[in-house]
């Protein structure tokens, strides 16, 4: 089965989008610095509850917290100079046993202390997610984030929502200057 190209805000099943279903995946993020440059991008994941919110701190998988509680979502760790062929962060998850409690994932790429260093996503080119199945080791879903986002400092790639019958792949490519920060302060639940 050939890869399925995704366009932003047209959802996909899963289960449609591979020959068999899907358990094991790779959530493979990857970039290009324009000539030049050099930035330290990081792909975080945000576990949300039925409310839109994290049902705990644990629950935020990024560079500093790299393995969920129950253990079904881990980041592979932190690339620093995107140099690398391929993706440049991965991040694993085994679906069917991601705890109940989940029923969102929110992928997030941020640039390391953009503010300061005044880096913006506007010093990339082919930005992209894309979905492989680890136990055949074959793509099933790319999108390419063919949007230019000038100043913007994150972006919001893509969600996994969780459907009755397994779990919808959302590409959103939406671009923020909130900072890494303002997406925890906008997940973590009010006291």
């Amino acid at each position: 089965m050939a890869t399925k190209i995704v366009k932003k805000g047209k959802g996909i099943r899963l289960k449609d989008a591979a020959e068999k279903k899907l358990s094991k995946i790779k959530i493979g993020l990857g970039w290009e610095v324009r000539k030049g440059g050099q930035l330290d991008l990081d792909a975080s994941v945000f576990m949300l509850g039925e409310d839109g919110k994290l049902p705990s701190d644990e629950y935020f998988v990024f560079y500093n917290n790299l393995e969920s509680p129950d253990g079904m979502v881990r980041h592979r760790g932190d690339n620093r100079t995107g140099d690398s062929h391929g993706d440049d962060e991965e991040i694993l998850l085994n679906l069917p046993y991601i705890s109940p409690v989940v029923k969102e994932l929110v992928f997030i790429v941020s640039i390391y202390d953009a503010k300061s260093r005044r880096h913006n996503f506007g010093n990339l080119d082919e930005a992209y997610i894309r979905v492989l199945n680890l136990e055949t080791q074959v793509e099933v879903l790319h999108y390419d984030l063919d949007a230019d986002f000038g100043d913007d400092t994150e972006v919001e790639f893509a969600r996994l929502k969780r459907e009755d019958d397994g779990w919808r792949f959302v590409p959103t490519g939406y671009g923020t200057k909130i900072g890494l920060q303002g997406y925890v302060d906008k997940f973590i639940p009010e006291l």
